[in-house]
């Protein structure tokens, strides 16, 4: 089972939509390669890659390279089954990703709503008191 898109990925994404791709290589400070790669005169998705030796990492987005993914049925049919085994795979690993910051997020809410009721409760034991000192 694949873990990570690939180029041959993006290939079968633009299956009969293309066949000639524009690749702009660029080289950092490291001596580090990576590039992008679009359809050449046709609209189509920009995806990009890091050069690691002989192998290359899809370093585009999981969301910006499922929406490519997604595109239309025709891309769909288009796609192996490892391919879709890996869209689920990284759908399933986003939901979880947002649970936890839900949860997070949530546990925060209670937590401020908590302190809040007590400062409100402080503010009434006050107001009580100096009604009863007047």
């Amino acid at each position: 089972m694949i873990s990570k898109f690939t180029l041959e990925n993006y290939f079968q994404i633009h299956e009969g939509k293309a066949i000639d791709f524009r690749l702009r290589v660029q080289k950092d400070q490291s001596n580090q390669y990576s590039f992008y790669i679009h359809p050449q005169d046709i609209d189509g998705e920009t995806w990009d890659f890091k050069v690691i030796g002989n192998f290359l990492e899809c370093t585009t987005s999981t969301s910006e390279t499922l929406n490519s993914l997604l595109a239309d049925g025709e891309t769909l049919d288009n796609l192996d089954k490892n391919v879709l085994f890996l869209m689920i795979k990284q759908v399933a690993s986003k939901i979880n990703e947002l649970e936890t910051v839900n949860t997070s997020q949530r546990s925060q809410l209670f937590e401020r709503v908590e302190a809040l009721e007590a400062f409100q409760r402080e503010y009434e034991t006050a107001q009580e008191y100096e009604r009863d000192r007047s």
